[in-house]
């Protein structure tokens, strides 16, 4: 029972309720760091290759899953390319709600049809910054592995993305595995660091360690004060990936 006062007025009662409203504003929330994996699945890849990249890309999440930091800013998205190019993951998701998939080698090499989805991604799924306001998702990070030549027209969506790459919208990493790689068609592809190494379970293991350090390693760099600004570098490759000059 509320108290009496002077005068016999009601004090208020000194407990408080259980649940307050308060109007707060709402901030932008995390900026995310968009990490694209574009996986060749075509049937040169059938066998240990395939079940190797299988492998990595649950080696990928768990590893993610246990840096806090990155599991909250990194979103994932998957695209196979054999036979017919599939967004996996249909846009970028959390690595809380990625479900690494089965995956079957079969078909040809259609890269240019994982470009150009690869590109519908980036204009709709990548938050852009807004002037005065949110300032948007970190620049996307693309890695790209793939056994072969494209098999279908990858010049125009190679172009497409060389021009988001020119305007710092994208960054890609593109890795070649195999014997049947032409190295010079693969360094001409994008504008870029390219790679090539070889297409046993080792190498791709060592391939998959080192994406989730590099990833992890440009999360933590573009959120320090001003790193987002400044060129991003990354961590050597382990031995048996080779830089291609």
């Amino acid at each position: 029972m509320a108290s009496q006062g002077k005068g016999g007025e009601k004090k208020s009662p000194t407990t408080l309720p259980e649940t307050i409203e308060m109007k707060v504003a709402v901030g932008e929330g995390i900026r995310r760091l968009p990490v694209y994996l574009l996986l060749d699945t075509s049937g040169s890849m059938a066998g240990a290759p395939i079940e190797a990249v299988r492998r990595g890309v649950e080696q990928f999440k768990r590893e993610i899953e246990d840096d806090p930091f990155a599991k909250q800013t990194i979103y994932i998205g998957v695209i196979t390319f054999g036979g017919e190019a599939e967004f996996i993951t249909k846009g970028l998701v959390s690595i809380d709600s990625f479900n690494p998939p089965d995956m079957f080698a079969n078909g040809q090499t259609p890269l240019g049809q994982a470009l150009w989805l690869l590109i519908e991604s980036l204009d709709k799924d990548v938050k852009k910054a807004v002037k005065g306001g949110e300032k948007g998702d970190w620049k996307s990070l693309v890695y790209i592995l793939t056994d072969g030549m494209p098999t279908d027209d990858w010049q125009k969506p190679v172009e497409e993305i060389r021009n988001r790459h020119q305007r710092r919208l994208v960054n890609i990493v593109t890795v070649g595995c195999g014997p049947y790689i032409n190295q010079e068609n693969l360094k001409n592809f994008f504008m870029g660091p390219t790679f090539n190494m070889g297409n046993d379970d080792a190498s791709f293991k060592k391939f998959f360690q080192w994406v989730t350090l590099s990833t992890i390693t440009v999360a933590k760099t573009v959120t320090q004060p001003g790193g987002g600004d400044k060129p991003t570098t990354l961590p050597p490759p382990p031995e048996g990936i080779q830089y291609i000059p």
